[in-house]
């Protein structure tokens, strides 16, 4: 699939640099009055991504999967207890990424969301492998583990391998491994992820590390590893790369950051005025 690299030089917002808004918590909060994204009504769920769109512009649609699966959660109270039900590292994500509800009703919402907009691609926006072992873990109520061994580090990204081979028939035009706030000194070796990045590659989707609290490039060229959001340019650029800007709607708009290949992600504060969010867009269009 070539639709997220060509959406790369050539924006389908028209804008010169391409944008790509992480507006789901803004979304959530002015269109649902901060009620939970419909991820299991795939009607509801069309028109919330349509109306974001409508919005934004965004250059690449991206769908977090960890909001989906942390609403499952809230609403499961037997898949909490399963998750649970051992307290050895990995067993939560494990089972909260083998769930057949947890499946069927991502398979559904990428299918719905997929009947959409077909000029603009999709990402999957994914926490990376260590990142969610603890997010599983706390969603599980276990107790806090630190930074996790390689070896749990691989096997959740056998986990999450698996997982993602739900989307194998989805229109998916690349994958957004998300490292969150995790600072540089704290990323795992990305290497760990091979089992993800191999799968990402069997189904040629272009993939991404997106580190909010870490340059790009901090590893080096990782084989697999199409391109990489960080939040200061790399000292070394092995690849493509793009910025992740906090968007700041209360102030005037700065010029969009130059990027590497790559997109600016800018993240829309959920408490933000909606009349500030719609002045900003305008300026950095």
């Amino acid at each position: 699939m070539l639709a997220l690299a060509t959406s790369l030089d050539d924006p389908p917002s028209g804008r010169a640099t391409p944008l790509w808004f992480d507006s789901l918590a803004y979304c959530r909060e002015k269109l649902r009055s901060g009620a939970p994204v419909p991820w299991a009504a795939p009607g509801e769920l069309s028109a919330f991504f349509a109306k974001a769109q409508g919005m934004f512009r965004s250059d690449a649609l991206l769908v977090d999967l960890a909001d989906l699966c942390a609403e499952r959660v809230k609403q499961d109270d037997a898949l909490v207890a399963a998750m649970a039900g051992r307290t050895r590292p990995g067993f939560a994500l494990r089972t909260l990424l083998a769930d057949e509800g947890v499946r069927a009703v991502a398979a559904e919402a990428m299918t719905a969301i997929g009947g959409g907009d077909a000029s603009t691609p999709i990402v999957l926006s994914v926490p990376s492998p260590a990142r969610w072992l603890a997010i599983a873990a706390e969603q599980a109520a276990a107790a806090p583990q630190g930074s996790p061994e390689p070896r749990h580090v691989d096997a959740a990204a056998m986990y999450v391998a698996d997982f993602l081979r739900t989307f194998a028939a989805a229109r998916v035009d690349g994958l957004l491994l998300d490292e969150g706030s995790t600072p540089e000194a704290a990323l795992a070796n990305v290497e760990g992820y091979r089992p993800v990045l191999n799968v990402a590659a069997h189904y040629e989707w272009p993939a991404w590390i997106r580190t909010d609290n870490a340059p790009c490039w901090p590893q080096g060229e990782i084989d697999g590893v199409a391109g990489w959001l960080g939040d200061q340019v790399p000292a070394e650029a092995v690849g493509p790369w793009g910025i992740v800007l906090a968007a700041d709607p209360a102030h005037t708009a700065e010029p969009v950051p130059e990027t590497g290949g790559g997109a600016v992600l800018a993240i829309v504060p959920a408490a933000a005025d909606p009349d500030a969010v719609m002045r900003w867009v305008r300026e950095v269009t």
